[in-house]
């Protein structure tokens, strides 16, 4: 696992993933083409499993291991009031999430997905945008960090997601 020191470091990290395999992603393509549908009338979806395909380095590829993060944190502009709902009802859905009475719960489930829920510290939002930088580069590079950590390294689609009043 990467250590990231900096956005920079991060930046070098990202530099180095794979690549799209294009005979994969033309293979994708052809067999998009030869399904009984009209083209185009799964909209972005066709353009998503095309790349996906692409992604993967394989013209059909299966989902054996997908996960889901869902990541949680307050935002430090709530103070000013712009949400219908308080920051303390980022913890009582994480709290949904955890017990599993959420829709994403039952999305992961119903997908065989690996749902996992990161609470990065209610307690302590990130600064207002509205009167300066919400985080800092050492919180930035610290939260990219947690979330590289999160991906479990045998899944093969992640989905992310967040939670967070704000």
């Amino acid at each position: 696992m990467p250590a990231f020191t900096s956005l920079a470091t991060f930046q070098t990290v990202l530099d180095g993933l794979p690549t799209i395999d294009a005979v994969a992603e033309q293979g994708a393509s052809a067999r998009n083409s030869q399904l009984t549908k009209p083209p185009g009338a799964l909209g972005r979806l066709e353009t998503l499993a095309i790349w996906y395909a692409g992604w993967r380095g394989m013209a059909r590829p299966w989902l054996t291991r997908p996960q889901v993060l869902i990541f949680a944190g307050n935002h430090g502009i709530t103070a000013q009031s712009v949400s219908a709902f308080p920051a303390e009802v980022t913890e009582q859905m994480v709290l949904n999430f955890q017990a599993g009475g959420a829709a994403v719960n039952q999305l992961s489930a119903a997908f065989g997905a690996q749902l996992d829920v990161y609470p990065l510290s209610l307690d302590r939002p990130t600064a207002d945008f509205t009167k300066g930088p919400a985080m800092t580069e050492t919180d930035c590079v610290a939260a990219l960090q947690l979330g590289w950590d999160a991906v479990d390294a045998e899944a093969d689609l992640l989905v992310t997601g967040e939670m967070g009043i704000g």
